[in-house]
This record gives C-alpha cells, sequence and structure tokens, in this order.
C-alpha cells in the first residue's frame, strides 16, 4: 500500500494523508465533470472503492492511484496533490517516498511533481519472479528505464526487452507495459506525460 506516500507528500497539509488523497480526487473528479460512476468505469476502480477514498479512508494500492490518475488525465504527483516544486530539489539516498504494488513492484518515488512538464522519476524494485503489469497510462506518454542490477524484462507487452545493467529502453507507456524479474532486479523510470496543452 502507498500510505507512506500519501503520507510524505500531505506533510505540509493540515488534513491527514487519507483526506489530502480523498480530497484531491474529488476536486479532480468534479474538475472534469465526472460521476463516481463515469470515473469508477474509466479507471476500472470500483464505485465503492473510489466513494471510500474520497471520503477519506482509503489506503489504496500504488495500481488503485496509478487508474485513477490515467482515467483523469494526471500525472500520480499532480493526484496526490503535491504543491509546485521548487526550484531545486535534494534527497540523500532512502528519502524518496516509498511505493509498493500488490505484485511486487517496489522502490522511491524521487520526484513526482514535475508540472508543468509532468515527469515522475521513480526508483524501481523488482524482487526475484516479479512480475508487474501496468494498464496504459494517458495518451502520449513516455516511458524511459535504466537497469542498474540483475536483469530486467520490461516495455510493451509482446514487445518487451531483456535489460541487464546499464542497458535502457524508452517505450510508450500509452499502452499496456510490463515490468518482470526472474531473479530480482534496480533501476531506474523516468515517466513523461504530455503537458496539458498536448493532452
Amino acid at each position: 500500500m502507498v500510505g507512506d506516500v500519501i503520507g510524505a507528500v500531505s506533510r505540509a497539509h493540515a488534513l491527514g494523508p487519507a483526506q489530502q488523497l480523498g480530497r484531491s480526487v474529488r476536486a479532480h473528479r468534479e474538475a472534469a465533470r465526472l460521476s463516481l460512476g463515469t470515473l469508477a468505469a474509466k479507471s476500472g476502480v470500483s464505485k465503492a472503492n473510489l466513494s471510500t477514498i474520497e471520503a477519506g479512508a482509503g489506503n489504496p494500492s500504488l495500481e488503485t492511484l496509478w487508474r485513477l490518475a490515467g482515467a483523469l488525465g494526471l500525472s500520480l504527483g499532480v493526484l496526490l496533490g503535491e504543491a509546485e516544486p521548487p526550484r531545486t530539489r535534494f534527497l540523500r539516498a532512502g528519502e524518496g517516498a516509498p511505493f509498493a504494488s500488490e505484485s511486487g513492484l517496489a522502490g522511491q518515488m524521487l520526484l513526482t511533481e514535475g508540472r508543468p512538464h509532468r515527469t515522475e522519476i521513480l526508483a524501481l524494485e523488482l524482487p526475484v519472479a516479479g512480475d508487474y503489469r501496468s494498464r496504459p497510462h494517458q495518451v502520449g506518454t513516455e516511458e524511459f528505464v535504466l537497469c542498474f542490477a540483475g536483469t530486467l524484462e520490461i516495455g510493451p507487452i509482446d514487445q518487451e526487452q531483456l535489460l541487464k545493467p546499464g542497458d535502457s529502453l524508452w517505450f510508450p507507456a500509452d499502452r499496456d507495459h510490463r515490468y518482470a524479474s526472474r531473479r530480482g532486479a534496480r533501476g531506474l523510470s523516468v515517466i513523461s506525460y504530455p503537458t496539458l496543452r498536448e493532452a
């Protein structure tokens, strides 16, 4: 679950992490003039789960957050309600907001609030036999992945490439894609969303 991620994002806010996320999801849904049912259908998140999140009572998985962000045409950082970024941002090793998926993909969010360019930078860790399948991000989204350690099988479904340390891959992330590793791997992912004018 991503309670730590949400907590890292909302430390500066008076609301608790779940309430901050709920407020952000509702505000973006209403700004897009979507009903709960419509957003649920677009994202694949149940209406009941969406209602719980908006009420500030949920602790959604990373997959759920990415589905909601994609359905709303937002980057994850924007959905999490981050403020405008400072001119520079220094992080010591281990200080990035942690995340984990239900499939074992884990890591740290190093940059998620890259407005206006809408870029996310994630340090990735895949466990032995890890296999994470990502639904498409919004149209025009691109991803660049660099393998640091282990071997990483990544790319659009049926077009995956095997990356070894030092290898990298750019691919369109607006289609189903996959991250897998038989022996475990570490890497870096840079996700570039279309700017608001391009979207």
